[in-house]
């Protein structure tokens, strides 16, 4: 494991410092504004109401340009969130079944407001049965060390730092560590959590934390979390800066196999997952307008050389559509010889490329993409940056006013009125009104 980078906390950061100068500092104006009005809000009705978790973390961390407004409420979570919508004139959504609220503000800021509760785990991996607990129930329920920190919003402690489990001690040193023994057989998804932090943040993950990481792989912990809640941690950890290190990791701690039994992640496979993430940043930066699925690019790339009985039942457990399914299959079964003729040194015609690759999604032609070498990515490139925009000027219309029955001939014609003028043999309007003349008088002496 790569050594922790020491991050820059604010000196030696204790339980019970005050945090405003950093808040004052790192946090945009809208902010700070909105955190004073929460605890004058709470003030006024008697009430507790902190800063709480992650956003408190990276604050720490000296990163306030993307904070979340994260409330945590002593035992009036959902009333504050109601009346506070109607406060400030924005709109509310409970969720009651777990103690949590959403405001949303005028302009879209959002706020997730949390009341105080425990979380009672009846089987290992069950989601929890939530009960009203206090401040120290909550913060000690938590994932991680350095994700139960927080600190008050209400006027008199404004800003003064609750460590109850030695988050900032953490955070300085760059360890995650667990708060309970219990904490992955609780809930397993947090071993995805650990590696998604320990990527992000450069941590490392500390040795009893390791050590229960991989008791509850062995148990096969989960098997008993739904596909829905996996594949959730799974797009998580594929939204983050680096997801090829983030699944080398998970194949380090034994992860992937809960994807299915066979896959595994060889020396090969991840270099091919670092081109895979360059030819994703290529095509987001060159398409910047086009949808793309990070999640169908990285975890169509790792389960695309399973066999196929294990693709097909994988991508159902998972969720994945059937029509990708099977552009992953056909992909995989084209894959060598697409390759090799996009390989040779002869140049294949543009209408050869277009031939090879059309109908694909662009996920699955940067997984081919990827999994091809230099000699073919240039004409991957050039497919999809020129030749899968080209389109003839003739239309069905003009086909039908050329004397051509509607029909599968139409299809036949325009597509090679589409070869011609990619191949360059025709370029203008009028060159193709006179070679669809010619193929339609040919298709009628036939």
């Amino acid at each position: 494991m790569n050594a922790p980078v020491r991050q820059p906390l604010p000196g030696e950061v204790k339980p019970g410092d005050d945090l405003s100068p950093l808040i004052d500092r790192l946090l945009p104006s809208g902010d700070r504004s909105i955190l004073r009005r929460i605890g004058r809000f709470a003030d006024d009705r008697g009430w507790k109401v902190y800063s709480v978790g992650g956003a408190v973390r990276d604050l720490l961390l000296g990163k306030g340009e993307n904070f979340d407004l994260d409330i945590l409420v002593e035992e009036h979570g959902l009333e504050f969130a109601r009346l506070f919508a109607r406060e400030v004139r924005g709109s509310c959504k409970l969720y009651r079944r777990f103690a949590t609220a959403m405001v949303i503000m005028k302009g879209g800021r959002r706020i997730d407001v949390t009341t105080t509760r425990g979380e009672v785990y009846h089987h290992p991996a069950a989601l929890p049965e939530v009960v009203p607990g206090s401040l120290e129930e909550d913060l000690r329920r938590r994932d991680f060390t350095i994700n139960a920190l927080a600190f008050p919003l209400n006027a008199e402690h404004f800003g003064s730092l609750i460590d109850l489990v030695g988050g900032a001690a953490d955070l300085r040193a760059g360890v995650i560590r667990v708060l309970h023994e219990e904490s992955f057989r609780d809930d397993p998804t947090r071993i995805f959590r650990a590696v998604r932090f320990r990527q992000r943040l450069n941590f490392i993950i500390e040795p009893r934390t390791e050590e229960l990481i991989r008791t509850a792989v062995d148990l096969r912990l989960f098997e008993k979390v739904s596909p829905e809640r996996l594949r959730h941690e799974l797009e998580l950890i594929f939204a983050e800066p680096d997801p090829p290190g983030a699944v080398e990791a998970m194949a380090g701690y034994d992860q992937l196999r809960f994807i299915h039994p066979r896959l595994a992640l060889p020396e090969g496979d991840r270099s091919f997952l670092r081109r895979l993430a360059r030819h994703l940043a290529w095509f987001l930066r060159v398409f910047p307008g086009e949808p793309v699925s990070s999640w169908r690019v990285y975890f169509g790339g790792l389960i695309y050389r399973l066999p196929p009985p294990g693709l097909a039942a994988t991508a159902k457990k998972f969720n994945l559509s059937r029509r990708f399914a099977e552009q992953l299959r056909s992909a995989r079964d084209d894959e060598a010889s697409i390759i090799k003729e996009l390989s040779a040194k002869i140049q294949p015609a543009p209408s050869r490329i277009v031939a090879l690759l059309r109908g694909r999604s662009p996920e699955v032609l940067l997984i081919m993409l990827a999994r091809g070498g230099p000699e073919s990515e240039e004409r991957f490139r050039r497919f999809l940056t020129e030749y899968r925009r080209v389109r003839p000027e003739v239309s069905g219309r003009d086909l039908e006013e050329l004397g051509l029955p509607p029909g599968p001939a139409y299809r036949q014609v325009l597509e090679e009125l589409l070869f011609a003028r990619l191949d360059g043999r025709i370029q203008t309007r009028g060159e193709e009104l006179a070679l669809a003349r010619r193929l339609i008088d040919r298709s009628g002496r036939r």
